[in-house]
């Protein structure tokens, strides 16, 4: 017997009124974000890659713009993923305890979701205060002279991502409890 939960990438968790509220909108629009900053990165990198092949000019400051935007796509995906329960887990205990005993996996799996909610919150209250330096002191990255941009648009998706990945854990433990009450075994 297979426990694999959520392989089929077609079928969704259930409809909750979550789904329309703005707060999904939210963090729906910011997924959808996160993949137009993955299509223009490899348009980046493929148009680095014939420059530098056909006329030996690579582009300024390729490097630092793809390693950022893998950070600005990571945070910007991340509420989303958690949203749709697409987030990678290992389901080789948690799933069939769920089927075993449904109130206790709930339960369980409301525990490991408080334990994102500490995490994504460590997350941004620890960048807070560097968004606020970056802001501040005008960071750049890159090379003086050659290529720079603001650290500040980066440090401000972190929070955001992580505060929203926050709140979007806290929902998922919320839901959890619930559904352990209403459980019968």
């Amino acid at each position: 017997m297979s426990f694999e939960a959520n392989t089929n990438l077609d079928e969704g968790p259930p409809p909750s009124a979550a789904r329309s509220s703005p707060l999904g909108h939210l963090i729906d629009g910011l997924n959808g974000l996160g993949s137009l900053v993955i299509a223009a990165t490899m348009v980046l990198m493929c148009a680095d890659v014939l420059m530098r092949n056909l006329f030996n000019q690579p582009i300024e400051g390729v490097s630092e713009m793809v390693a950022t935007s893998i950070i600005i796509i990571v945070f910007l995906q991340l509420p989303a993923t958690l949203r749709h329960g697409r987030m990678s887990r290992a389901d080789l205990f948690l799933d069939p305890y769920l089927l075993r005993n449904p109130r206790g996996g709930r339960r369980l799996r409301a525990v490991f979701s408080l334990f994102g909610v500490f995490a994504c919150g460590v997350i941004a209250y620890a960048t807070w205060p560097l968004l606020l330096r970056s802001w501040n002191n005008n960071e750049f990255l890159g090379i003086e002279g050659l290529f720079t941009f603001p650290t500040w648009p980066m440090r401000l998706v972190v929070v955001v991502g992580a505060s929203l990945a926050t709140l979007q854990y806290l929902l998922l433990a919320w839901q959890d409890m619930i559904d352990s009450r209403r459980s019968t075994a």
